[in-house]
């Protein structure tokens, strides 16, 4: 029997054994597990990683294909650890059972069980399972949150903070794929006086994301890590998905024709001409640029400003606005994933390479005869204009840049770099 089949065993006896809100009939054959009375069926996939290849750990995709909704696919990403290869097997259907099963369960008969909780209900009694907080998924999403798992704390009652109202999901929406429905992975990892990262997956690794500074609002002293799902998914008539597939549509056309062109400027007129709608190409311009820059760079360890002052075309200047929540920039970050395992990497360089931030790095290597210390570049937020913006509101967001990297020059003297958009 392979090592996917016995953990599939595994989740079958586990799940036969429960009972209950997850009961009904499962069939096992080979590399397939239905569960549910046969509404999904279980596939799994073995992956590496560099952290994984000692005996007693493992890292494995549970794929659950949901026969009630297309066939669409929830991805977990676990690792299992243990003694032993078969007890990090054990442990990995153990924490697919307890932290995904009832959120996918729940979804399926739309309310909550095994410890998991329906988000964002106004007036909801999270002690039966409906949750006022949003867990920090949008608002309109379908949402069910699983319970969390922890590894490394001994004291509880900092961590049980850690509750409906913080923003475990943030950005999910955002960032998910244009389909209806997801599985997003969210783990926080403490730092004990250092403070919270997290680290959010959604579908798998189709989106991966670290917040270094994440605003728990808890303070711990241990190190340990809380890890939790949700499954997530937009209503029936919610134009999200048609727009986020021409979103992802129009970041993929500039990125493969970006090299066949002299400049920006033709490419972004001949998509218009193509009928490519003329504001997303400008946001593609201007924001998924940045995320193909950061894919380049971030693993030096530049400290990036997770915001950018957006300078809009009715006047107003928007400040402190999260990357992370504009689906030009948080998109590109997966579709840019993907286009560096397929375009030729002088294509992908020179794609990193346009914008603003990339830039001033470039200058920076060249200042420092190419030996800069990165993690000691800090880079300020890009002002970043709609399309047709006028030269007054321009005028304004870059005062307010200015005053911003003057607020933070008197807080702490260091080297500075700053840029913009135009």
């Amino acid at each position: 029997m392979s090592e996917v089949e016995q953990l599939l065993q595994k989740i079958e006896d586990g799940i036969v054994e429960h009972g209950g809100d997850l009961g009904g009939w499962t069939r096992l054959d080979g590399d397939a597990l239905q569960l549910f009375d046969g509404r999904i069926t279980l596939r799994a996939e073995l992956r590496g990683g560099p952290s994984i290849g000692s005996a007693g750990m493992i890292h494995l995709h549970i794929l659950a294909t949901l026969h009630d909704y297309d066939d669409e696919v929830l991805d977990a990403c676990i690792v299992g650890m243990g003694e032993n290869r078969e007890a990090a097997l054990a442990q990995a259907a153990v924490i697919w059972i307890t932290c995904v099963a009832g959120p996918i369960r729940s979804f399926l008969d739309d309310r909550p069980v095994c410890s998991s909780c329906k988000a964002g209900v106004k007036g909801g009694d999270a002690s039966k399972g409906y949750c006022p907080g949003d867990y920090g998924l949008a608002p309109g999403l379908r949402s069910y949150v699983g319970p969390a798992i922890s590894r490394g704390f001994t004291d509880d009652r900092a961590t049980s903070r850690l509750d409906d109202t913080k923003p475990w999901f943030r950005f999910a929406a955002e960032s998910a794929a244009p389909r209806r429905v997801h599985l997003a992975k969210a783990t926080i990892l403490a730092k004990g006086k250092a403070g919270w990262n997290r680290e959010l997956e959604i579908d798998g690794h189709d989106v991966s994301h670290v917040d270094p500074d994440w605003p728990a609002g808890v303070r711990v002293s241990e190190v340990g890590y809380l890890t939790r799902f949700a499954v997530f998914a937009f209503p029936d008539d919610s134009p999200e998905v048609a727009r986020q597939a021409e979103l992802d549509r129009t970041i993929r056309r500039f990125a493969e024709d970006f090299s066949k062109y002299e400049s920006v400027d033709p490419l972004m007129e001949d998509m218009v001409a193509q009928g490519f709608d003329p504001d997303l190409v400008h946001e593609v311009e201007s924001l998924s640029t940045i995320a193909f820059g950061r894919l380049l760079f971030e693993p030096y360890g530049l400290q990036y400003s997770p915001t950018i002052i957006r300078a809009r075309r009715d006047g107003r200047i928007e400040t402190d606005v999260p990357l992370m929540g504009v689906p030009a920039y948080s998109r590109a970050r997966a579709v840019g994933a993907r286009l560096r395992e397929t375009m030729p990497m002088e294509q992908f360089r020179s794609l990193c390479l346009y914008n603003a931030e990339s830039n001033a790095i470039m200058q920076a290597m060249e200042a420092a005869d190419g030996k800069p210390e990165f993690n000691k570049m800090k880079l300020y937020p890009s002002v970043v204009p709609d399309r047709g913006v006028d030269e007054r509101t321009m005028d304004a967001a870059m005062a307010e840049l200015s005053a911003f990297i003057e607020r933070d020059r008197t807080r702490q003297k260091r080297p500075w770099w700053k840029f913009w958009k135009s």
